[in-house]
């Protein structure tokens, strides 16, 4: 595993389906973290910063308050390429609540992070990597591709990386009713 992450900090969404079992079925296949950290949605990537996790809470407090929970749907996968690592992402795709996600991602990076990222944000799970030219199991793939997760996203994560890519939340924020 190549821990290029570990000490960094990152703002997630822990979806919970009540089917997460599906999720976690192919994630043991093909992803390197299962085991280190829940089926998650990335709101910032990992970052290093100074700011302590009482103010970042704070700050994400106040930008965030009138956020409202939000319902999610997720079904179907699609493959992201990453050209310089000669993998592809496997992602569980969104079917609605995509939008909202974009706006928090949005706010999080523009008014509290204060910095741009220089790629497209794309809500997803990831469920793990394929290497070019590697193929998916196909019965694990009919399996997810057809299966629906539903769920009331009501919090976000601050979370710390580990030394071994392990997840370490430190706090929390309730979206509002």
């Amino acid at each position: 595993m190549n821990y290029i992450n570990k000490g960094k900090r990152d703002i997630l969404l822990f979806p919970e389906f009540s089917n997460i079992d599906k999720i976690q079925k192919v994630r043991k296949q093909y992803d390197e973290l299962y085991g280190l950290i829940k089926p998650y949605i990335t709101l910032a990537f990992p970052f290093n910063s100074e700011i302590s996790n009482e103010e970042l809470k704070e700050t994400l407090k106040e930008h965030l308050k009138d956020v409202k929970k939000i319902k999610i749907n997720m079904q179907g996968i699609s493959l992201k390429k990453d050209e310089r690592k000669g993998i592809n992402y496997i992602f569980l795709n969104f079917l609605n609540g995509k939008e909202e996600i974009m706006n928090i991602h949005n706010l999080i990076y523009e008014k509290v992070l204060n910095k741009k990222i220089k790629f497209e944000y794309v809500p997803h799970i990831t469920l793990g990597c394929i290497k070019d030219g590697e193929k998916i199991d196909k019965e694990i793939l009919d399996e997810i591709s057809n299966e629906k997760f539903e769920t009331l996203v009501d919090k976000i994560y601050l979370e710390k990386i580990g030394e071994n890519e392990e997840s370490i939340i430190e706090g929390y924020i309730d979206f509002e009713d």
